[in-house]
């Protein structure tokens, strides 16, 4: 939902070279006008932030909405819901249980180790956007089962540009998945 409490489907916004991939996102991290965070973004700073898990529960409940705005899959097989690979902190992992909660909302199976980080990398939000791409390549992204003809959908808690979302949909169709779907809790803006 947006920050008005509609749901937001983009296709390929901000997506870098992932154009055509559509990205479904709960809501926008910050109010439009001001850098105050909205009610979204206050659940996922939080639940990713403070560890906070009775707001990275509540915020999985929002998120398994999402569920309603996907088309059916189209070749009879279940959907495949991945998570981001984790980041190198202590913290939770928060698009894990977003995951998660999509799955059990009847997207598709929930596979938390598909896809894989091969290299430790800083958190996106630490780097300059015209650093990112650069990073995102260096984790060494990897399919660890088949995924010919799946179709994938590939969460992440937090969007800004896209790049690690587009790294591993690009992994996930370099191996061969019919589609990649991509959804965030927040859309984010740099400050």
């Amino acid at each position: 939902m947006d920050t008005a409490g509609a749901l937001r489907a983009e296709v390929g916004a901000g997506l870098g070279e992932g154009a055509g991939t559509m990205l479904l996102v709960l809501g926008d991290y910050w109010q439009p006008d001001r850098d105050e965070r909205t009610e979204i973004g206050e659940l996922v700073r939080r639940a990713k932030d403070q560890g906070d898990p009775g707001a990275a529960s509540e915020l999985a409940g929002r998120f398994a909405s999402l569920a309603t705005a996907l088309p059916e899959a189209a070749d009879g097989l279940p959907r495949l819901v991945v998570p981001v690979p984790a980041g190198d902190g202590d913290r939770p992992d928060l698009a894990a249980k977003l995951a998660s909660s999509l799955a059990a909302a009847g997207v598709g199976e929930y596979r938390p180790s598909l896809v894989v980080k091969g290299n430790p990398t800083p958190r996106m939000r630490h780097l300059e956007p015209e650093r990112r791409a650069e990073v995102a390549a260096s984790a060494g992204y990897r399919v660890r089962e088949p995924v010919a003809g799946r179709q994938i959908v590939v969460v992440d808690d937090v969007v800004l540009t896209g790049t690690t979302l587009d790294a591993v949909a690009a992994c996930l169709h370099d191996a061969g998945a019919a589609s990649v779907t991509a959804a965030a809790a927040a859309r984010t803006r740099r400050r």
